[in-house]
């Protein structure tokens, strides 16, 4: 799609809308894969030591130095409950969640005048809030950083040294030091789809502790998915079924989990989906192997075997020579597919393709959606205004026009009518949308309100994958300009966009802070791209990968960049 045009008219709406308002590896089990480069052990507090309070620091100064402190958890966040009476050192939740600011430059710490008499006295911290982390790890951003303030209560101890009587339940982190997961580590709770086919993560913040992989096993046993991720998930963890220890210690990359005796069948299918949401739940720590025991008795539980949701790692794109698979300049093209692109009767704009491009979702110059596959090219909506398309993993090609956000409908690969799914209400436009690999969320870049927003629905689906609706929108950006957008992995969303006059990739993770990085300026088109290269732009005819904090060219004369939603191309 080009980004000029959705820009130009995106920006019209929002004016027109401004103004009218050494251990033993495990022998036995699945191969698992180890840690990735990017994940965090877990296994130890940080090595970071803060101060402590010293003698004769004002109340502005142990309240300084406890925010300071918190951020080591180290041993349980002892140095943080120095600053602390005994009563609130043992009251004190700093695990309950975090407030996330704009740095310590723009705390104000606001004191009543005390005297050498004074026993008693407050400190209010007011700071610019840009997100925050709840007491079950969920992640939750804010359009702009807003004021917010936290109150402390202190008192002199017997020594005459100030102490704090009350502080809010939590820690304060930059931006920046949340963003570096020194603290508090994103982990990714594994659920299953409503078909059991797919994984898909919920990603969680917790503390970088010892007890990482207890407080992991606790949310996906005990918890529940996030509340606007629930609709489109499903667990194996239901009814009674209860920890019966709660701490998990790994050893060895294994995990032993107990659970209670409440398991009404020893079902071998519903303790492999147990065992794989476990481990992969884990993973992200180190854990290769999980062992679930009931009563002191090894349940010998399997693993499921999920689907893949990894893209062809060639960029799958639109040339003067055809359509295919581009691997060292040359084109590998699709049995059924490449020579009907070929004889489209006009100019492709947009292409989805599911694995394997063996069913592809196209948008021509007039705008009308077709299907092609099997050698078919069939018309499925055409509606006046529609935006580039989205395939998902059941086959199901979902469209929208740009000035209806809320009338989404479904087409299914078997023909027939379209199910219709729904849309956010209060928006006024959609520039792109872009079904998840798993098929269990949908990322849509609209302007409500005058500004644009990125929002992830979950997806209510039947168990034979039928779409029928969206549950509550998940806001997780708020960007000056969003054309494009597309999954680059399980949990992140590439948004292409403008700020400014410069064109800007914002890397968005699902539940947690974004990453953005400046884009070729001609770029219209954004795409997943090979692991070792997560994403792919298309500008001007020129197809290039980012690798590192640069861009390199891989391709020139192509006319599409094709979106890929997942799996491995077996031709």
């Amino acid at each position: 799609m080009r980004i000029a045009r959705i820009v130009h008219t995106a920006a019209v709406a929002v004016t027109l809308l401004a103004l009218s308002a050494c251990a033993s590896l495990p022998v036995t089990g699945d191969v698992r894969p180890g840690l990735a480069a990017d994940q965090n052990s877990g296994g130890s507090d940080l090595a970071f030591v803060p101060q402590g309070p010293s003698d004769g620091m004002d109340p502005k100064e142990i309240v300084r130095g406890f925010i300071d402190a918190a951020s080591s958890p180290k041993d349980s966040w002892s140095i943080a409950r120095q600053f602390l009476t005994s009563d609130e050192a043992q009251k004190w939740k700093p695990d309950a969640g975090v407030t996330i600011d704009t740095g310590s430059t723009e705390r104000r710490f606001d004191v009543p005048e005390v005297t050498k008499q004074t026993t008693s006295t407050s400190v209010r911290l007011t700071l610019q809030q840009t997100a925050t982390v709840d007491e079950t790890g969920a992640y939750s951003g804010q359009p702009t950083g807003r004021a917010a303030e936290l109150p402390f209560a202190l008192t002199k101890n017997k020594n005459g040294q100030w102490r704090i009587a009350q502080a809010p339940d939590g820690i304060v982190l930059d931006a920046d030091s949340f963003a570096a997961a020194d603290v508090f580590a994103p982990y990714a709770l594994q659920y299953f789809d409503p078909s059991w086919t797919y994984l898909v993560p919920d990603v969680r913040w917790f503390p970088k502790r010892e007890n990482t992989a207890s407080r992991i096993v606790q949310s996906l046993v005990a918890g529940k998915p996030s509340p606007w991720l629930a609709s489109g998930v499903r667990t194996a963890f239901t009814g009674d079924v209860a920890l019966g220890r709660n701490t998990v210690t790994p050893e060895s990359q294994v995990a032993e989990v107990v659970l209670n005796d409440a398991l009404p069948t020893r079902d071998p299918v519903m303790l492999s989906r147990m065992r794989t949401q476990l481990e992969r739940s884990l993973s992200g720590i180190g854990v290769l192997q999980v062992k679930i025991t009931i009563a002191g008795r090894d349940t010998n539980a399997g693993a499921a075997s999920p689907a893949s949701t990894a893209v062809d790692p060639r960029p799958l794109v639109l040339t003067d020579k055809g359509f295919g698979y581009l691997a060292a300049g040359e084109l590998a093209t699709i049995g059924g597919v490449s020579a009907q692109l070929q004889a489209f009767p006009q100019q492709i704009t947009a292409i989805s393709a599911a694995s394997g491009a063996q069913r592809i979702a196209v948008q021509g110059a007039d705008g009308i959606v077709s299907a092609i596959s099997d050698g078919k090219t069939d018309q499925i909506d055409g509606r006046a205004g529609l935006i580039a398309p989205t395939l998902d993993p059941f086959g199901y090609i979902w469209t929208v026009p740009a000035q209806a956000p809320a009338s989404i409908e479904a087409w299914p690969a078997s023909g027939g009518n379209a199910r219709p799914v729904g849309g956010p209400q209060d928006a006024a436009q959609v520039t792109s949308f872009a079904v998840s690999r798993d098929g269990s969320r949908l990322a849509m870049a609209v302007v409500a309100g005058g500004q644009f927003r990125v929002e992830v629905f979950a997806i209510t689906r039947d168990d034979r994958g039928a779409p029928s609706a969206l549950g509550a929108p998940n806001i997780i950006s708020w960007p000056s300009g969003a054309a494009d957008v597309a999954w680059l992995d399980d949990s992140t969303v590439g948004i292409l966009g403008v700020d400014g006059s410069n064109v800007v990739l914002r890397e968005q993770q699902v539940g947690g802070p974004a990453k953005t990085v400046d884009a070729p300026d001609a770029a219209q088109t954004v795409a997943p791209g090979s692991p070792t290269a997560n994403v792919r732009v298309l500008g001007g005819g020129v197809l290039y990968q980012r690798s590192g904090p640069n861009w390199q060219q891989e391709g020139s004369g192509v006319k599409v960049l094709a979106v890929q939603l997942g799996g491995q191309a077996t031709g």
